[in-house]
This record gives C-alpha cells, structure tokens and sequence, in this order.
C-alpha cells in the first residue's frame, strides 16, 4: 500500500495518516503509520523504526513464539 495501490482490490485511491500511540501516564509510544483503500476500507499499520527498539524500551512488548524470536512460526 506504500505505493499507492492496494494489495486485496487494486485499487489506486489510498490514504494515508500517522498517529503516536498514547501508552498512559504520559508515557507515548511508537509512531504509526496508517494507510486505507477507499475502494474497499482495507488498511494497513508500520510502525515507525525498528520494532527491536519497541520491544527494548516498552515494558508492554514482547516477543511471540516459543523461542522469544521476532517473528511468529
């Protein structure tokens, strides 16, 4: 969707948006960057940097799977 086309429709009418994730107690957390087809309402979400620093610096995150890796099997 970066691109400006949409993977499930193909369509070529894509927004885009950022927003900062409020974690509370005036902690804020990752940026995210959010982009939606307005043909079909499909979005996608990244996250700004990398998501080893998310995992590092909120105490919320953590790694999914039984070996604690970054990416699920």
């Amino acid at each position: 969707m970066r691109n400006g086309r949409c993977p499930k429709c193909g369509g070529n009418r894509v927004a885009r948006t950022e927003f900062v994730v409020y974690m509370g107690a005036g902690v804020s957390g990752p940026t995210i960057e959010l982009y939606a087809c307005a043909q079909c309402r499909f979005c996608e979400h990244y996250l700004r940097g990398s998501v080893e620093e998310r995992v590092a610096v909120l105490d919320s995150w953590t790694w999914v799977g039984p070996d604690g890796g970054p990416f699920r099997g």
